[in-house]
């Protein structure tokens, strides 16, 4: 009840707001509606003072109903009276009287009255049906401006007289109840202090899901770090419901007996320093000697002295600081150690307050496995679940992911559904919402709701908003706070507070009494989620204004009158198909019968596919004009969504996004929109903005996020006073509007960019911006046209651009002077500065940064300067700069985290480079102390700049980017886990310095490209590396000389080899380092000429041995023999790692497979050492089976453990590779081989796993198949139709083969009637694709017969020009046409009833598709582009709101 008070106040002091500075009361006077204005604002302020010091009454409907009626009128109320200030701002702004009489004192009263009448005669002749005002001949009509609205003053001014009449009996019965409520009750407690007593007691023996976090802290009691500690406070906190309480009570039980005194209180609102002191006191026994006449805090110090003790504070909802210490200081003075106090609470802020060292535990849902196991346990107790239930399982399984692993919400439910184990009562369940469920005090939806009660009427009434959006919605701070503002709930409390400064207030205080959730991603900014259960929470407490509808709900859905703000959410299931589609659709255009869409003061749109449902839109919200705010996250015309957006006289809040096709046109009457506040754009706009875009005199924010030129186009920029982002002004460009004096007036601004400064003339023309006026100035960017010629007035003008010290990011591009400006130099006064950037200066001196620079052989140093807050600085192009040097104290760069040097052609030095020390280690030589937080640098371009700091210079996260600067690097990137490094082929191994090896223990992945050999002490101290990737070095590694090399071992998974000179031996050296390696790469490796297994001959005795033993074994023997590997294998020979998983040889020329050694062991027949191989490509290696003659007869190339095979090579040979013992590959790819044969394939399809085939230029693969009586092939694409569609071979795929691909075969022009008739035997083809066939004119005849086909692709085949005349199967779901150029049409008849998705993509000759009545009813989606046609698009256009989704 007191929310609904509270509420109507709120709504009463909005309608208030519009005349609270008399300008509208002055206004309307001159308009003759004065008395109207001035009764309806009497009462008004009668219904204000009421409800002012209305006290809480009890809980009573009929009051609660009344106010509700109340709260309506207000908004009647406001309504009008914000409409009356729309008139009075276009009179001001245009010098018009549209709106208002002409009239002077003496004649007031006359004229108003003919006024009046003439608004009248206007009023009554509109009623008239079929009549017009004149009969004259037409005439021809000029092009004019968007109409301004006019004032039907008539209209208005009825408003006004029924909204006073019913606000008058409304407000007297309101008045009457309250102050018999008064006179009945003396008062009445706050929900929120009906807070249950909790006990240390467990009431749930058995704890689910938290035996994790329950051992975690019994250990560190007993045991681990708390034990240690003199004293530890532990917050346990997490949302009502979630079980903070049971923890604390087991982990009670588990440890009381570790401590000599054990405490529980249960605190909840009243959190007081001495009453808790005294309860506490009493539970402490007393010692002898103790003085009774001490506080309570000295007392219970002396009590717990010697006493290890334990306490527990439960369920604190608030806590000032200096309470908190008061409470705490008699536990600190204690002598035992492993004192510790346990605290739950629900609120964030309050655990960060009182826990100790980052000591916090948080509490989430419960796990899915926990969280059923608890359910079943509150619905069957501790018998057998669904035992004598299983129809059950299902609908239970359901409610479980509903709840989200909140246990109290598993109680809740568990206590209904136990009441009647029966289906349709279990569904019933299933199918209500959570506030629906409730059946007492202590369920989750009012142990929620405390919180909210708890909140202040204006976090709750922002809090309930939250109820508009989908659920798990990312939001970010701006996005709310901006609603927020578009709907005036946000007020400053004073002139110097900002509306954007109380949301974020709000916000942040929501975040705090845990309403909203704070995430993180990696260089993203935070957003924000509310909990599942909090959202509807918000649903429920919002129900009487806010609805949000989908596509499950809209029917069910009970939509009170009084609904003022919508949100529509259309998911992917919605336009899945077209019957749910038409379902949906219906469903929403029936909503103007059940809600008051004139009401509307909010509209939000959600999900991608709303433009299917643009025309049910435009007629639902034809009537919508009292909207505040329209926020669409869809694709949308807004025009479209809203036929009668010109009319919109109350909007305040616009954001909107592009469409499908990236564009976004805003309509030219937005200009008109006078109190619109926030126009936010997602996307590029190509519609040129109104001339008098200056006209919204109220806009705060202009946010156009992919286009900041479009801020360049606002004429008369100046008038925009309470603007607050301006990223891009042209000085001068045009003629007028565009002076540099415009800005003199926008005092508000946080963001401004000044471009083409080159065009200021005079000081004082410079002056006029009036930068320095502007104390809310956060970002400054000044810029001149660098292609201009210098002006000689540059420096003047800059010192004249003189900003306030507020300034926090500042940019200077351009500037042709040679001074920098002095607030920027010797008297610097922006130093507050976080981010800098100069860029193509040419200046003699630089800003102060603690340091020493020397331009043009000048050093300048400001000792005594600088920017001591900066987190960013670039440098860009600063030709002049030669030498930065640090020589103030350290810490000056305390907080630089970006450091960017870019284009400075002449720089030598950077200020933490000592040169010459350059041959002590890294850790030594550079002294990066100045830069302690520095996490970003980038150097590109410097090329003088021999010396860069070793990267990375820290172990916390940081990244660098270096290109075109330090000796003998081209190029250098790290970012986390990863370091890529480009060499400029160097030799000198000092490269290495430029890594600090000693903060690489986490990388995980290494790329070198033309570098020296890297030592293997340094690669050994990357203990993470998982990957490594060596391209274009003659050796791999540099070798340490004699045996010492044995010692190292890698941890490195996959390696990649390429372009490198290394011959087999030292690779097979260097690979016998990589114990866990299990993928190679090896590309374009000249001098790798032969490929073998390692396997030493312990290995066929023990076959057994595991993996790591294998491997150990292996690099053991490689060792022993390493000296003698010259007698063993030739140079060229590589002996693989037998432990490899996946194997990838491409670009060897020279390769080729050797056979076993006999004699020594190395080796083995083929690749069949690779016992774990999984996966092998080997491709353009033309020699790789020259060898293979000398193998014996019944050798397999390849091991048996394959699953994946790709296979390319020109050159053949008379022997057959043999793949009969594959019988685990799966998918196999053969590529140009011309003249090999392969032998094998046949058992393969028949009693092996091989799944997928795939061959191009390999006449002779299919040889053999037809042998074959079945196969288990599913997939196959290739070049050779021919070879293909022949009777043996589709008859052996007819029952297995789902998808075909013919791709590039430029023989085939048109199929025969055999190759068609063949084809109608693979029964169970679902797709099929052409694509490349250049000279195919025509689809093969019969398709239609394929009864299971479901897909058809046709792409880059020039030539055909129609589909088949017998058209497509009735089965086909989807066509895909992309790149056929010479289709024309798609008759009606070629399109079968089941189509479901047609997608036409660059086919420039089709003109246009059936008509709407031939299309087929199954069409759900639709996509055209790239088309020449403007008909084509038309028609797709035409098509939205008929098919689901339209993309054109």
């Amino acid at each position: 009840m007191q929310f609904a008070i509270r509420a109507a106040s709120w709504v009463v002091g909005k309608a208030l707001s519009p005349i609270a500075d008399g300008f509208v009361e002055a206004w309307a006077a001159s308009t003759g509606l004065g008395p109207n204005v001035e009764d309806l604002k009497l009462q008004l302020l009668y219904a204000e003072a009421m409800l002012s010091n209305a006290r809480e009454p009890m809980d009573n409907p009929a009051l609660n109903e009344l106010l509700h009626k109340l709260r309506d009128l207000a908004y009647g109320a406001d309504d009008v009276l914000d409409e009356l200030d729309y008139f009075r701002i276009q009179d001001e702004l245009h010098g018009t009287h549209h709106a208002a009489a002409d009239v002077d004192a003496a004649a007031g009263c006359v004229q108003g009255l003919v006024l009046n009448a003439g608004h009248t005669c206007r009023a009554v002749a509109s009623k008239l049906s079929g009549t017009r005002p004149s009969q004259a001949a037409p005439q021809k009509r000029r092009p004019e401006e968007t109409p301004k609205l006019k004032l039907d003053r008539v209209a208005i001014s009825k408003r006004m007289k029924d909204i006073v009449e019913q606000l008058k009996p409304v407000c007297d019965m309101v008045s009457t109840i309250l102050t018999l409520e008064l006179q009945g009750s003396n008062h009445v407690k706050d929900s929120a202090t009906k807070r249950p007593i909790t006990t240390q007691d467990i009431i749930i023996p058995e704890l689910y899901g938290r035996n994790d976090q329950l051992n975690s802290i019994t250990d560190g009691i007993t045991q681990g770090e708390y034990s240690a500690k003199q004293l530890t406070v532990l917050p346990i906190v997490g949302p009502g419901g979630i079980g903070k309480t049971t923890l604390a009570q087991h982990v009670y039980q588990k440890v009381k007996s570790h401590f000599h005194v054990s405490i529980w209180i249960c605190v909840s609102l009243n959190f007081n320093a001495n009453m808790l002191a005294q309860e506490i006191v009493k539970k402490i026994p007393e010692v002898n000697g103790e003085n009774k006449n001490a506080s309570v805090q000295e007392i219970i110090e002396q009590r717990v002295k010697f006493k290890r003790l334990l306490l527990v504070l439960d369920d604190i909802w608030t806590c000032q600081e200096d309470e908190w210490r008061k409470l705490l200081a008699p536990f600190i003075k204690g002598e035992e150690k492993g004192n510790m106090v346990i605290v739950t609470t629900r609120f964030p802020e309050v655990a960060k307050m009182v826990g100790m060292s980052n000591c916090l535990m948080e509490l989430g849902g419960l796990g899915a496995q926990d969280f059923m196991s608890f359910f079943e346990a509150c619905v069957f107790g501790y018998q057998q679940p669904w035992e004598d239930h299983p129809e059950l399982f299902d609908s239970g399984t359901k409610i479980v992911n509903k709840l989200k692993g909140s246990p109290l919400a598993a109680k809740t439910v568990g206590r209904l559904l136990q009441n009647q184990l029966t289906l349709q009562h279990w569904r019933r369940v299933l199918e209500s919402k959570e506030s629906e469920l409730q059946t007492s005090d202590n369920d989750i939806m009012p142990a929620l709701k405390l919180s909210y009660d708890y909140l202040p009427f204006h976090l709750q009434q922002c809090f309930s908003y939250c109820a508009m959006f989908p659920e798990d919605y990312r939001f970010y701070s701006s996005e709310l706070i901006r609603l927020w503002m578009g709907l005036d709930i946000l007020h400053p409390v004073n002139q110097n507070e900002r509306t954007e400064d109380v949301g974020h207030k709000y916000f942040e205080d929501l975040v705090k009494f845990a309403f909203l959730k704070r995430n993180e991603i990696d260089n993203e900014p935070p957003y924000y989620v509310v909990h599942d259960l909090l959202h509807e929470l918000a649903t429920k407490v919002s129900a009487h204004e806010c609805l949000s509808i989908c596509s499950s709900n809209v029917r069910s859905t009970q939509i009170p009158t009084s609904v003022r703000h919508l949100s529509i959410i259309v998911d992917y299931e919605d336009v899945n198909d077209r019957v749910t589609f038409e379902h949906y659709k219906k469903d929403l255009g029936a909503l103007h019968e059940r809600l008051q869409v004139k009401n509307l003061r909010t509209l939000m749109l959600f999900g991608q596919h709303h433009e299917c449902f643009v025309k049910t839109f435009s007629n639902l919200f034809r009537d919508a004009t009292m909207l505040r705010s329209v926020l669409c996250k869809a694709s949308h015309s807004i025009k479209d969504l809203l036929p009668n957006f010109s009319k919109l006289v109350h909007l305040r809040h616009l954001s909107t996004k592009d469409s499908y096709a990236g564009r976004i046109i805003l309509p030219s009457t937005i200009s008109r929109l006078y109190h619109l506040k926030i126009l936010d754009v997602h996307g590029k706009i190509v519609s040129i903005l109104p001339k008098d875009l200056s006209n919204l005199i109220n806009l705060h924010h202009f946010i156009v996020s992919d286009d900041i030129v479009q801020y360049s186009y606002i004429s008369e920029v100046g008038k925009l006073k309470h603007l607050k982002e301006l990223s891009r002004f042209d000085v001068k460009r045009e003629n007028s509007g565009f002076e540099l004096k415009q800005l003199g007036q926008l005092l508000e601004l946080h963001v401004l960019g000044i471009y083409d400064l080159q065009n200021v003339e005079t000081k004082e023309e410079a002056c006029e911006a009036n930068l320095i006026q502007k104390d809310h100035l956060k970002e400054l960017t000044l810029d001149w046209d660098m292609k201009r010629a210098e002006q000689p007035m540059q420096e003047d003008i800059l010192e004249c651009l003189k900003p306030q010290s507020n300034l926090i990011k500042l940019c200077i591009r351009g500037h042709g002077g040679v001074k920098c400006p002095s607030w920027l130099g010797m008297n610097l006064s922006v130093q507050n500065l976080e981010y800098l950037r100069l860029d193509h200066v040419a200046w003699e001196e630089l800003p102060p940064l603690a340091g020493s620079w020397m331009l043009n052989g000048c050093v300048d140093d400001f000792p005594n300067q600088s920017f001591m807050n900066l987190k960013r600085l670039e440098l860009v192009n600063i030709r002049n700069l030669k030498i930065w040097v640090q020589s103030g104290p350290s810490g000056t760069y305390l907080f630089l985290e970006v450091l960017v040097i870019k284009g400075c052609k002449e720089l030598l030095l950077l200020p933490f480079s000592h040169p010459t020390t350059y041959h002590q280690p890294a850790e030594q030589r550079w002294n990066m102390d100045w830069f302690p937080r520095l996490r970003e640098l980038e150097i590109a371009d410097c090329p003088k700049l021999l010396y860069v700091p070793p990267i990375p210079w820290t172990c916390a996260p940081c990244s660098a980017n270096i290109k075109g600067a330090g000796k003998g690097l081209k190029w250098l990137e790290y970012r986390k886990g990863l370091n890529w490094l480009n060499g400029k082929d160097a030799e000198d191994t000092r490269f290495w310095n430029v890594l600090a090896f000693h903060n690489l223990s986490a990388l995980k992945v290494l790329k070198m490209d033309k570098c020296p050999p890297l030592p293997l002490d340094c690669l050994q101290m990357l203990s993470s590396l998982r990957s490594l990737k060596i391209q274009n070095m003659s050796d791999a590694f540099l070798m340490v000389e004699g045996d010492s090399y044995v010692k190292y071992k890698f941890p490195v998974e996959h390696m990649c080899i390429k372009d490198c000179s290394t011959n087999g031996k030292e690779l097979t050296r260097l690979l016998s380092h990589f114990l866990n390696l299990s993928s190679l790469e090896i590309w374009d490796c000249q001098n790798v000429t032969g490929l073998g297994v390692a396997e030493p001959p312990q290995m066929r005795a023990s076959s057994s041995a595991n993996k790591v033993e294998v491997a150990r074994i292996v690099h053991h023997q490689q060792q022993e023999d390493a000296r003698g590997e010259e007698e063993i294998a030739a140079e060229g020979l590589l002996l693989l790692p037998p432990q490899l998983q996946m194997l990838n040889i491409c670009g060897c020329r020279e390769l080729s497979l050797q056979p076993n050694d006999k004699e020594t062991g190395w080796g083995r027949e083929g690749l069949q050492g690779l016992r774990s191989l999984r996966s092998l490509e080997i491709r353009f290696n033309p020699k790789f089976f020259s060898s293979f003659s000398s193998f014996p007869p019944s050798c397999f190339p390849f091991p048996s453990s394959l699953q994946e095979l790709t296979f390319s090579n020109k050159e053949g040979m008379e022997t057959p590779v043999p793949l009969s013992n594959l019988t685990s590959l799966t998918h196999l790819t053969i590529v140009e081989c011309e003249e090999l044969r392969f032998q094998g394939l046949g058992p393969l399809l028949k009693q092996g796993h091989l799944t997928r085939l795939c061959f191009y230029k390999t006449p002779n693969l299919l040889f053999g198949f037809d042998a074959c009586r079945s196969s288990k092939l599913q997939e196959l694409c290739t070049d050779d139709a021919a070879r293909v569609f022949t009777g043996p071979i589709c008859s052996l795929l007819s029952s297995s083969l789902t998808s075909l691909s013919l791709v590039l075969d430029g023989r085939v022009e048109i199929f025969t009637e055999e190759q068609e008739e063949v084809l109608q035997l693979l029964t169970s083809l679902q797709h099929l694709v052409f694509n490349g066939c250049k000279r195919l004119q025509q689809l093969p005849a019969g398709l239609n017969r394929l009864a299971n086909l479901k897909t058809l692709q046709i792409a880059n085949c020039d030539a055909i020009q129609s589909l088949p005349k017998d058209g497509l199967p009735s089965s086909l779901q989807e066509l895909h046409m992309s790149s056929c150029r010479a289709i024309q049409s798609l008759p009606k008849e070629w399109l079968p009833s089941s189509l479901q998705e047609l997608r036409i993509f660059w086919c420039p000759a089709l003109r246009s598709l059936p008509k709407v009545e031939f299309l087929q009813s199954s069409l759900r989606e639709l996509q055209v582009y790239n088309s020449d046609s403007n008909e084509l698009r038309k028609q797709c256009r035409k098509l939205r709101g008929t098919i689901p989704i339209v993309y054109a």
